[in-house]
């Protein structure tokens, strides 16, 4: 049978059995130089395969390729020859031949003649002497005819079973890689890699899914590089990098090395239009964070999403028709799937508001959207058709852990890859006796508390200090638990799936506790009973409302909301009632003072970890005016004493111009409004993974920190994905 007649699956099937034999199994290289090209001639691209286009495409080689001087396209096509040849040795009577001639790189296929001769032998053997004549030519026919049904209708039947999905282990190395993007042809995978540290940065590097091949793209021990997305063509590499707490811009590198490119002053979670000229990020605004889309040859920028206050757009995506760009958006813990023209107009929103998701990304053919969301057992892939009103489904043979993930472009048959970034992050609380400074001035008495292998983070103690409250997804959902501060009695206070999280303050008495609720992506604040039982809500309407501080008087709850179109100090009556503003220049965090006269707060949220440094303010509780206390406080990571305010020090962000300094607690003192040192934490504070770093009891004898106590993730690649 002619190759221009034969059907492209049955050529598809004819490959997939090469690959799949012992010769071609322990050559990755081999494997994917021969991958591209029958794929190249299906498709009708034979004509373009030159070398140049091979160093390119299937080695990374960059456009100055020269092949004078790097002869491996040349010395694989005759490997690949070699092998082709010890392959047909081995399978005389596959029914169709894939060779390469030599002096060229476009594969021929034909009809395996040495499987018909032998059938014509048969034939011609067991046919009477006087009529062999007209056998063997009959046979010649019939054999012809067989050989082609066979071939379309027995190779259709092969092709029709799909290959049989395989997970590859791409990177194990020591401590966390992450963020992972597929070349277009699925061949190699950009990550990123921190050290076993977690306060080390993380730089970027590519390596080979199927071979040992790796590179370092970036190595800059100051600056954290992150969310590295491959271009179209494959041959630029896009991330953006931090400095400190500052975002320090989005960049451009080859990924064979070389110097970068700074495109954009300001930028995160790059990711690319289908032609390569454009980059969709997020970009920072005063109290949220939305989608632009930039022209890298102008540099022009234009916002596609205005996520609403307190709200945070993330992991733009564009589809591969680039008509469309899907992204999340977050109130943490919750966020959601949508999409919006590229053009402009009205966001669709595709799932219901539920748990954390990850890094997403499209299928080839732009019909669905592949994406991780935290679950019950944990961080789960599912995929959902890219309309409004679909159903989400599981995808079944992918583990669970996987925080990101990257799509290759279509490889053989209709399968591709997918890059995973997986791992399950252990984040613990340590119970410090802040009285246990010793010469060196290092806290001594530092235990584990209601220690779990998942995430938990740091609550509110009680006003006597002898229990606490705090946030855990043990059970699978994030709840709120309270116990002992000896860890007796734990139990959990809200029910399964109640997205309540953010624990505030307790009541004077003991027997409630102020929360966060979050539904449909809005948040309220709600009272709960420390010994079970039905919550009940304070506040109500669309603002983003958290962090709730129960005045030591019962009377009233402070806290932040976004009513008046950014985030401010509120306070409501904690009977219910109507809330009264008391901040106008942007306020988070509440805490009320020892005499209940005066309210402290910090004027940034926290981000990430102590990547931030926010200044301190204070308004009276009744109303006034508002000043500035003292700057350099990380939020999420302070706490109110009967003393003073207790806060971390040490690393301001990733890796600063001081990366020796430990985590330490400082006291801001009321009495002559100083900072002393109050000691040195002997384990570092936890980065990244939680909304609160620390709660200290009002005595100021207890702190409760968070720490990492693993977070190994690894890159995997799942093969023959459909």
């Amino acid at each position: 049978m002619a190759a221009e007649s034969l059907p492209a699956d049955v050529v598809r099937a004819q490959l997939a059995r090469i690959l799949a034999s012992e010769i071609f199994s322990r050559s990755d290289r081999l494997t994917a130089f021969l991958t591209y090209i029958v794929e190249q001639t299906l498709a009708g691209h034979g004509a373009a395969l030159k070398e140049h286009v091979l160093a390119m495409e299937v080695y990374g080689k960059g456009a100055d390729f020269g092949a004078a001087v790097d002869p491996i396209v040349r010395v694989d096509a005759r490997r690949l020859r070699d092998k082709l040849r010890e392959y047909y040795a081995s399978a005389p009577h596959d029914p169709l031949v894939i060779s390469v001639p030599k002096g060229s790189y476009v594969p021929t296929f034909e009809t395996n003649g040495h499987a018909v001769a032998t059938a014509i032998d048969a034939i011609g053997a067991a046919a009477p002497s006087q009529s062999r004549g007209w056998s063997v030519r009959a046979g010649i026919v019939a054999v012809g005819i067989g050989a082609s049904l066979a071939l379309a209708i027995g190779w259709r039947s092969v092709a029709s079973k799909p290959l049989p999905l395989r997970i590859l282990t791409v990177t194990s190395f020591p401590g966390a890689e992450g963020m992972p993007s597929l070349s277009p042809d699925g061949n190699f995978v950009v990550f990123t890699w921190r050290g076993i540290d977690p306060k080390e940065p993380a730089d970027v590097w590519v390596k080979a899914v199927d071979g040992d091949e790796i590179r370092r793209l970036t190595n800059t021990p100051q600056l954290h590089e992150a969310m590295p997305a491959w271009s179209p063509d494959g041959r630029q590499i896009a991330y953006y990098r931090v400095q400190g707490s500052q975002n320090a811009g989005v960049f451009l590198v080859s990924p064979l090395g070389g110097p970068e490119r700074k495109i954009a002053d300001q930028g995160g979670a790059p990711a690319w239009t289908p032609d390569g000229q454009s980059l969709v990020m997020t970009g920072a605004t005063a109290d949220e964070q939305s989608i632009f889309l930039q022209v890298l040859q102008t540099g022009a920028r234009r916002r596609l999403t205005q996520a609403p206050p307190g709200f945070s757009d993330g992991f733009p995506k564009v589809s591969p028709d680039g008509k469309t760009v899907a992204f999340t958006r977050e109130k943490s813990p919750q966020s959601t799937l949508f999409v919006v023209p590229i053009m402009g107009g009205e966001p669709t929103r595709l799932t219901e508001w539920g748990e954390e998701i990850g890094r997403f990304d499209w299928t080839p053919d732009g019909r669905e959207i592949l994406y991780p969301q935290l679950d019950t057992s944990g961080m789960r892939v599912f995929r959902i058709a890219a309309t409004a009103g679909q159903t989400p489904v599981p995808v079944v043979g992918l583990p669970i852990g996987v925080n990101m993930l990257s799509v290759s472009r279509p490889r053989t048959g209709l399968t591709y890859r997918v890059a995973l970034g997986y791992g399950q992050p252990d984040i613990g609380l340590r119970l410090i006796d802040l009285e246990s400074a010793i010469e060196a001035r290092v806290f001594a008495t530092v235990t584990p508390f209601c220690d779990s292998t998942r995430i938990d983070m740091p609550g509110r103690f009680s006003r006597d200090g002898r229990q606490l409250a705090f946030e855990s997804d043990r059970n699978g959902d994030a709840q709120i638990w309270v116990a002992g501060r000896d860890g007796s009695e734990l139990r959990s206070v809200t029910a399964p799936k109640t997205a309540f999280v953010n624990v505030g303050s307790w009541s004077p008495d003991g027997r409630f506790v102020a929360v966060e609720g979050i539904a449909g992506g809005n948040s309220d604040i709600y009272v709960v009973r420390t010994d079970g039982g039905p919550p009940r809500r304070l506040t109500t309407g669309p603002a983003v409302d958290n962090d709730p501080e129960w005045s030591r008087d019962g009377a009233w709850i402070y806290y932040a909301s976004s009513a008046s179109g950014r985030s401010e100090i509120w306070k409501i009556p904690a009977a219910g009632g109507t809330p009264a503003r008391l901040t106008t220049h942007g306020g988070f965090e509440p805490r009320e003072s020892p005499d209940g006269r005066t309210i402290y707060y910090v004027d940034a949220r926290n981000s990430n970890g102590l990547t931030t440094a926010a200044t301190l303010k204070q308004v009276p509780s009744a109303g006034g005016a508002e000043t500035v206390v003292f700057s350099g406080l990380p939020p999420g990571s302070w706490d109110m004493t009967d003393r003073g305010v207790v806060f971390v020090t040490g690393n301001a962000g990733v890796r600063s111009t001081t990366p020796d300094i430990e985590d330490a607690l400082d006291l801001f003192s009321f009495a002559d409004r100083r900072v002393y040192r109050l000691g040195v934490l002997p384990f570092p504070m936890a980065r990244y993974g939680v909304r609160r770093l620390l709660t200290v009891s009002g005595d100021g004898r207890w702190a409760l920190a968070a720490h990492i106590d693993r977070w190994d993730r690894d890159i995997l690649v799942a093969d023959n994905f459909r």
